[in-house]
């Protein structure tokens, strides 16, 4: 996660060559001063080729959400094999106390069978089978017990060190940037320092696009069924939902296929709580779909969330980003003519993607696989709060303090 993606579509920036210059989006600042604090900042995110990249060789543009952000294996690996030595901690001591207590209970069967002996012939099949049924219900009854009792006690144990881990993150100033109850400490810090290096590297090292060049960018985007004030985008890749290889484990695949009939199979995650947020927020918002991906695998995802398009009202895609000369995509809300930037809210995983309008952005949690993630559940709650308010980027700015985080120091 603390890495980012540096690619490019085919065809990314040839909608640029026939910009005249005073249309030319710049970017990064010119100033020496500037370009190195940027040369930091892309060293700490820079990363290797995209896993997605097989997809550029037949289709064109079909990447995952934002070049700079498909998170690499070895971070993926990370969260996910912490959790399973976890997992293996709990289940490991229950599996040899089942053992023990086989053990004990044959070694008592045994007993039971040496004293059977001293009965008569005659006797010796009923005792048998009574005693088969005795050890049955022994082993039964004995084996739930301690799995009971043992699970009792991980449980027990593991609550105990999670209230000490919020205990110690409930009074951390930042805290509220991650909307579940419960975060690990090393999750928390990691996902600050990726947040907080995406503003620095958007408040000291963008540059402001000029007003023709957001111009020739404006469109009109399409309205909900029940028009609402107030507007919410939202991030694809690693927000709403993560996109991996057949090689990896994924819940569903689905087929897009671009305007000269090829075809591209999606491997997809769908982040728990997904379609109950979406559902729940169109009540509230008009839902957009902001991505930096192609048009083509944004829209094969959006019909799969959302075949009877209920809840999402349209989709920005990578060519309605502002690409920067290092190949990152930034979401500027500007270009949206019909909406004011008042009313909108962008939720992104990657600060440096809303870096010109830090007011309006919500930073997420990047997402992979963990089932038990309930970041959308709990941001709905924040929303329906922003939902009230007159001035969304006024709330937001209060309740977030994003430009805080830029000088706040790490331990």
């Amino acid at each position: 996660m603390d890495n980012i993606y540096k690619f490019k579509a085919n065809t990314s920036t040839m909608h640029l060559q026939h910009l005249n210059n005073d249309k030319q989006f710049y970017s990064e600042d010119e100033s020496s001063e500037l370009n190195q604090k940027q040369e930091v900042y892309l060293k700490q995110i820079s990363k290797p080729p995209s896993k997605m990249s097989h997809f550029s060789q037949n289709l064109t543009g079909y990447y995952t959400d934002d070049s700079d952000k498909d998170s690499s294996r070895d971070v993926k690996r990370g969260p996910i094999s912490q959790k399973l030595s976890k997992f293996r901690n709990l289940m490991n001591p229950i599996e040899g106390d089942i053992e023990g207590a086989q053990e004990e209970q044959e070694e008592d069967a045994q007993t039971d069978i040496t004293h059977s002996n001293y009965e008569e012939p005659s006797n010796i099949t009923i005792q048998s089978s009574k005693l088969q049924q005795k050890l049955k219900q022994y082993n039964n009854e004995q084996i739930f017990l301690v799995k009971l009792q043992r699970n009792a006690n991980s449980d027990i144990e593991y609550s105990k060190s999670k209230q000490n881990i919020q205990g110690k993150l409930s009074f951390h100033p930042f805290r509220h940037l991650i909307y579940s109850p419960s975060i690990s400490e090393t999750t928390f810090n990691k996902f600050l320092r990726l947040i907080q290096r995406g503003l620095i590297y958007a408040k000291r090292c963008l540059k402001e696009p000029s007003y023709n060049y957001i111009k020739c960018k404006a469109l009109v985007l399409p309205e909900a069924r029940i028009p609402k004030t107030k507007t919410l985008l939202l991030d694809l890749d690693e927000t709403l939902i993560h996109s991996c290889s057949a090689r990896d484990q994924y819940q569903t695949s689905i087929l897009a296929v671009n305007d000269q009939g090829e075809q591209a199979r999606i491997y997809l995650n769908i982040r728990p709580f997904c379609l109950w947020f979406l559902q729940q927020m169109s009540l509230l918002y008009t839902i957009y779909v902001f991505t930096a991906s192609s048009s083509v695998y944004a829209s094969a995802i959006v019909r799969y969330l959302d075949p009877k398009g209920q809840w999402i009202s349209g989709i920005l895609s990578r060519q309605n980003c502002l690409e920067t000369k290092q190949g990152f995509y930034i979401k500027d809300l500007r270009i949206i003519s019909n909406k004011q930037i008042k009313n909108m809210l962008i939720v992104d995983n990657l600060a440096h993607s809303f870096g010109f309008q830090i007011d309006n952005g919500i930073p997420i949690l990047e997402w992979h696989d963990d089932m038990n993630d309930q970041e959308l559940k709990y941001l709905a709650t924040y929303l329906m709060e922003a939902a009230d308010q007159e001035n969304l980027s006024l709330f937001n700015k209060n309740r977030q303090r994003l430009l805080d985080l830029i000088e706040y120091k790490f331990d």
